[in-house]
């Protein structure tokens, strides 16, 4: 298998970088689901340092898939017409929500005065003084983006397998098989 995109198909890398992306959004939404339900205390505070560091990795994945996607062109989507524009609009805003949710959640631990720790490797200082305005821009952002991604996320995956049932073309194909 090519390491690089093709004009017709979808490299390693980039396959890699979807499914590591699938993997880490999917387990940072559980982590948040499941903290919401926890009393405050030590279990939950674990669970936010969790939450936190797997969001730094977030950052710097997507940072490096648009990265690799500048690097090694992607394929020409299939479809045309206002298909070819949903699935555009779609991309740019899972983009755009992929890129909000970890630094919105960043701007919001940061200005709550909450340090950020990345595995016992590092930590991010939260700002001395806390900033209530920012705080409560990072939190409606990352709370309504949140809600956002959900619904984002379900018409991407429900998108995938209409192709793939429906229209019986590769648009899945090119991101999961050889």
């Amino acid at each position: 298998m090519n390491l690089t995109n093709s004009p017709q198909r979808f490299g390693l890398l980039s396959k890699l970088i979807h499914w590591l992306m699938a993997l880490l959004i999917l387990s940072l939404i559980a982590i948040a689901l499941y903290m919401d339900t926890l009393p405050r205390g030590p279990e939950k505070f674990e669970l936010y340092d969790l939450h936190k560091g797997l969001g730094l990795i977030a950052i710097a994945a997507i940072a490096l898939r648009i990265v690799w996607h500048r690097v090694s062109k992607v394929p020409a989507p299939i479809g045309e017409g206002i298909k070819l524009k949903m699935a555009h609009l779609g991309h740019i805003a899972l983009y755009l929500l992929m890129l909000a949710m970890p630094i919105s959640g960043l701007i919001m631990s940061l200005s709550g005065g909450h340090d950020v720790k990345f595995f016992g490797l590092f930590t991010i200082a939260g700002f001395a003084e806390k900033n209530e305005s920012l705080n409560e821009i990072g939190s409606a952002i990352h709370h309504y983006g949140g809600q956002l991604l959900y619904v984002v996320l379900a018409v991407h995956v429900l998108a995938a397998l209409y192709h793939h049932f429906i229209l019986k073309d590769d648009t899945l194909k090119r991101m999961t098989s050889k």
